[in-house]
């Protein structure tokens, strides 16, 4: 079979969070049957790994449970996670990556949908697809959804700096850097949906006066608005400046907020391979969720503050004291530097004013 590239085109991004499972043969067919159904945006490819498998009404069942994971249910049934890609090689290609979880350390999974640029230029194709994706919030029981461009996602994300390995050697690092929804709303982008939880959350009334270009109250019970006519003027001045009325009307501290990590770590670099960009965002304000996730652990405690204190007295900081999970370091100039390890762990530097 000849391998199909799942790329090569310049797409239009919709990434939501979910905590929906297809793990019955009723939800992963209706949403395969719901793909399918859309002439435009229909795959004709799929599978776990290339080379993908042609999509024909022969294979549905296969595609089906491949959505399903069976054969991972039948191994371990409380711990089981699937990840599908589907590719549609015609014109509009698209490419979607549907992603489902049942582990105790995931809260939410997140699925893919692009499709080319071009098609969305065009009003008609973008209201097509905008429908085509409100449906899918329905499916996956979306709480979380951004619309965006690669340039927006980069810019909003994306972080350079000065990292040390742990043979000593410095080299520059580039990585997308931001939060899992657990730990604060990633953004706001050019299109945004908040899922019914959110709209609870926030407050209704809050949504209902959102400094916005256009908003839809979806049959979901959740909020669809935007903050550029199209999505590519989502870097003009006025939509900039929108964004940001977004986050300061709902509440600023609640968002992913990209260029405090940038500026903490130009002031830390080099950062040990081992920390994490995000691990420098103050922490975000966040709601009770109506459940509990238990976080991975791959070191002890005890080894974690070694660590931190190891990197941090080699960049001259000096440890003034350790606390329960946090260390505080003094720089020299009068700053104080707090690192927490462990589950949550973050930095939190206050220079001296």
């Amino acid at each position: 079979m000849p391998k199909v590239y799942t790329g090569g085109f310049s797409a239009f991004k919709v990434t939501l969070d979910s905590r929906a499972t297809f793990d019955s043969e009723e939800r992963a067919r209706d949403l395969v049957n719901y793909l399918l159904a859309h002439p435009h945006f229909a795959p004709n490819y799929f599978g776990q790994h290339e080379p993908l498998c042609r999509l024909t009404p022969r294979r549905l069942d296969e595609a089906v449970d491949v959505v399903m994971n069976r054969a991972g249910q039948e191994l371990d049934p409380e711990r089981v996670i699937s990840t599908v890609f589907f590719v549609r090689t015609q014109s509009p290609r698209c490419r979607y990556s549907v992603e489902w979880a049942r582990l105790p350390h995931k809260a939410f999974s997140p699925s893919f949908y692009h499709v080319e640029q071009e098609f969305v230029r065009d009003p008609g194709g973008l209201e097509e697809w905008l429908s085509f994706v409100f449906g899918l919030l329905r499916l996956h029981e979306a709480w979380f959804a951004d619309f965006a461009l690669p340039e927006e996602s980069s810019q909003k994300h994306e972080i350079t700096y000065k990292q040390r390995l742990a043979g000593g050697k410095v080299i520059e690092h580039t990585t997308a850097s931001g939060v899992f929804l657990e730990y604060g709303i990633p953004g706001v982008y050019w299109g945004n949906y908040f899922g019914p939880f959110y709209v609870e959350w926030f407050g209704r009334e809050k949504f209902e006066t959102l400094p916005c270009v256009e908003k839809r109250w979806l049959d979901t019970g959740g909020i669809f608005f935007t903050t550029a006519p199209t999505p590519f003027d989502w870097d003009t001045p006025a939509a900039r400046q929108r964004q940001q009325a977004v986050k300061e009307h709902l509440d600023a501290d609640a968002f992913f907020d990209i260029e405090t990590v940038r500026w903490l770590v130009r002031e830390l670099e080099p950062i040990p391979e081992t920390m994490k960009p995000e691990q420098f965002q103050p922490p975000r304000r966040v709601p009770t969720f109506p459940f509990t996730v238990e976080p991975p652990r791959y070191k002890s405690i005890a080894e974690e503050i070694e660590d931190a204190r190891r990197h941090f007295e080699g960049q001259g900081y000096t440890c003034v004291g350790v606390e329960d999970r946090t260390v505080t370091f003094h720089d020299g100039k009068g700053g104080i530097l707090q690192v927490t390890v462990g589950p949550g762990g973050k930095v939190v530097y206050q220079p001296k004013l």
